[in-house]
């Protein structure tokens, strides 16, 4: 600001004066010109009388005439400056500031000069004492005074001070005095004295007008780092308040007075902590045992300068969480949590880790961690326990067909029912889906046995939900620590060995494990390993058994029958790896295969000879993959699908009706053909016959093998052939072994049989092409 000030005085030009000019720095200096129009009046006035005491001293006219001249120049700088204060000039613009600037300028000039003319004339034209001492004393004033006022413009007080003061000296130094002529010379010093003086008064203006704008920053700053902590504090989740080392209040926010409900009055900087504890015991917001422990840890950490926590449970519920930590000068922090929904968050969670949300039992995790105890314990006491584990006969049927809502209705009701056939300190736990878990302590053969037949006896009655009774059952598998197992996973894996057992034997039961069972989970388990080796291999085999048409005794299908050769243990029947593969997730790669294979075989038969596979109910589970088997199979082949039937069983089709009648539907578009096996077996729903598109139905060779002795047999097979009839299916009855049973079946309404009476399975090196379509 001091440059375009020093540009002004040294008269730059308007342009750059605006580049450079501190526009409000400028505002505030001219404002100083117009700020004391108390020292303008009495100058006015002394610089009209003047002239006037000259003219009444001299009678000269010409100090009238100046009197008059003067008289108008101050009436005009008065009214400059009334017009000036009037208005509010904060945002008057570089050229408006300009302007006043120089109207206040113009005046001052006109003033001064015509009073340093006026001083001149008097001590150059007349021999009057008086008018010289009035003029040289009232211009020596004058000059002064503009000194003071106008400061804060030194090209102003300059000019001035030269219109006045250098006709005043050449007027003195024409004179005949010496004295006269001495103060002339002095004159010219005087000026620059008072230009000098002038200088050093706008210097220290400018330093306080920039000390002014520093501290007006500084205040502002310091207002909004205040109004930003107070935001800040204000804001927080958590309550803070903090203390001076005499334990007064020093400051605390909102969030803190909200928690504890401390009113204002309380609330103010050197309020004891003693008066807020009052407060809280009398308002019943905490208890007095409360303060005395926050008052005791409060002390310990003035002391330790360590922070400390502690919960608080207020009378109103809340759980207070409050952290006290050391702070500047002896002083404490202390900061409070509202932590109830935390808390109660963090139990939800807990209970949600350790415990099954439907049925409120422990979980997998739970039990895990409780099993581990329980064998902790028997390493400690020797105490012995029991594991049960209990699966549900029939759930997946019932969760299938009836939905998930009433699966999950029935999985609470059996976890009651559970629940209330043990002991008190009996841990029960949902292990998954509709498997439980049961941990027994201190029980004894007898007392287990009793808890296990309790148990499934629970799950006898039906289970009444809304408008549908539901009949679901438990089979339970038992194993005892440490008798049958020294790890919590060995134990697990018995009980689970002695599960499989109990439903084996016809489910509804329980069983104990014993180490046979082992020995067969071992077989059972090494079977799995090569059959997974065979499957890697190519190693398995498939057979074809005949199907004939009982009226022209001719091959019209072979059934694929899958066989596995093992390298050691010989040829393994399909009742025992089937299974095996079904369980551990191979059945769906062997499916494949096995279409594949037979498709690719069929190809090198008579066109009239078709061939037929069996499917397993796990393959329809990937419903897009066995349609796209069986599309490649078709196609690699260039067998048509009219050729290919694929038999299903009866428990296919309890599963999932609809998606399973869905993806039958689309094989059947292709032009397969679907033969429901093994009827008779299962649930024998002929409900079935008319529900999927069937082109054949298979009766189950137990029909067959009494037909002669057995009214009912004879019955079923005629029931059903009559019922295919009309349906336009082809029955075929399966174990035909003897001729007098082929006659049976045919008089009965049977169109097909398949047997040893016709062909056992065999591989396809055995078929002949020319003599495969009849037989003898």
């Amino acid at each position: 600001m001091a440059g375009a000030l020093k540009g002004l005085t040294d008269g730059g030009r308007p342009g750059e004066i605006r580049e450079e000019f501190d526009l409000p720095g400028y505002r505030l200096l001219v404002s100083s010109l117009f700020s004391s129009p108390g020292s303008i009046i009495p100058g006015g006035i002394a610089g009209i009388l003047t002239p006037y005491l000259c003219w009444l001293s001299s009678g000269m006219t010409i100090f009238m005439t100046l009197t008059i001249v003067v008289a108008v120049v101050v009436a005009l700088r008065m009214m400059t400056v009334v017009t000036y204060r009037r208005r509010e000039h904060a945002d008057d613009s570089f050229a408006e500031t300009r302007r006043w600037d120089r109207e206040y300028f113009l005046g001052a000039t006109v003033f001064s000069a015509v009073l340093g003319y006026s001083c001149y004339v008097a001590l150059t034209q007349t021999d009057d004492p008086a008018a010289h001492i009035t003029s040289v004393s009232s211009t020596i004033a004058l000059a002064s005074g503009y000194v003071a006022r106008n400061a804060g413009r030194p090209k102003f007080v300059a000019v001035q001070l030269l219109t006045f003061c250098v006709p005043m000296a050449f007027g003195l130094i024409q004179a005949h005095n010496v004295y006269y002529q001495y103060i002339g010379y002095f004159a010219f010093l005087y000026v620059l004295a008072n230009i000098a003086i002038t200088n050093s008064l706008h210097r220290n203006l400018l330093a306080l007008s920039d000390a002014t704008k520093q501290s007006k920053a500084l205040a502002s700053a310091l207002h909004s780092q205040n109004l930003t902590l107070d935001a800040a504090l204000n804001t927080m989740i958590h309550g803070l308040a903090m203390y001076d080392s005499s334990l007064k209040l020093a400051v605390c926010n909102a969030p803190h007075r909200t928690l504890y409900g401390i009113p204002d009055t309380l609330a103010l900087p050197g309020t004891p902590l003693t008066a807020i504890a009052r407060f809280l015991i009398e308002r019943q917001v905490i208890s007095p045992d409360q303060v005395r422990e926050t008052r005791r840890v409060l002390a310990e950490v003035q002391q330790s300068q360590q922070a400390a926590s502690r919960e608080l449970q207020t009378r109103g519920g809340r759980l207070l969480v409050v952290t006290i930590a050391p702070a500047a000068e002896g002083g404490v922090l202390m900061l409070t949590e509202d932590a109830t929904e935390r808390k109660a968050t963090e139990a939800r969670i807990e209970q949600m880790a350790r415990f099954d949300e439907l049925t409120g039992l422990a979980n997998r995790f739970e039990f895990n961690n409780r099993l581990a105890e329980a064998f902790d314990r028997l390493e400690r006491t020797g105490e012995p326990f029991a594991l049960l584990y209990i699966d549900l006969d029939g759930f997946k049927q019932v969760n299938d067909s009836l939905g998930h809502d009433i699966g999950d209705r029935v999985l609470v009701e059996t976890a009651s029912r559970l629940r209330g056939a043990i002991r008190g300190g009996d841990l029960l736990a949902r292990f998954g889906g509709d498997e439980f878990v049961l941990i027994l302590p201190s029980a004894s053969h007898s007392v287990v046995t009793t808890i296990a037949q309790r148990m499934i006896d629970a799950m006898g009655s039906a289970f009444q939900l809304d408008t549908k009774t539901v009949y679901v059952t438990a089979s339970v598998g038992i194993a005892m620590a440490p008798h049958d197992a020294a790890t919590p996973a060995d134990l697990l894996r018995h009980a689970d060995t002695a599960l499989y057992k109990a439903k084996a034997a016809g489910r509804n039961t329980l069983t104990f494990f014993n180490p046979a069972m082992a020995e067969e989970a071992l077989d059972r388990h090494e079977i799995e390993v090569d059959l997974r080796i065979a499957c890697d291999e190519r190693s398995l085999e498939l057979y074809y058994q005949p199907i004939i048409d009982l009226k022209t005794q001719e091959i019209v299908t072979r059934e694929a029958l899958m066989r596995w050769r093992h390298p050691t243990r010989g040829m393994i029947p399909p009742g025992v790896f089937i299974p095996i593969a079904e369980q551990s997730g191979l059945i769906a790669a062997m499916g494949d295969w096995a279409i594949k294979q037979a498709c690719k075989d069929a190809a090198t038969w008579p066109n009239e000879v078709g061939v037929s596979v069996n499917i397993s109910p796990l393959q329809f589970r990937e419903p897009r993959r066995i349609v796209e088997t069986v599309k490649d199979a078709l196609i690699t082949s260039n067998l048509g699908s009219h050729r290919l039937t694929l038999e299903v069983t009866e428990s296919l089709l309890i599963e999932d009706n609809k998606a399973t009648l869905a993806v039958i539907h689309d094989l059947r578009a292709l032009g397969v053909k679907f033969a429901l096996d093994d009827f008779g077996t299962g649930y024998s729903s002929l409900a079935y016959l008319s529900t999927y598109p069937f082109a054949q139905v298979k009766i189950d060779q137990s029909f067959s093998r009494d037909v002669h002795a057995n009214e009912a047999s004879k019955a079923i097979i005629e029931a059903v052939c009559q019922l295919a009839r009309r349906l336009s299916m082809n029955v075929v009855v399966e174990g035909i072994e003897t001729e007098s049973q082929r006659i049976a079946v045919q008089l009965l309404g049977a169109h097909r049989a398949q047997g040893y009476l016709f062909g056992r399975p065999e591989p396809l090196s055995s078929i002949t092409s020319d003599k495969g379509r009849h037989v003898a």
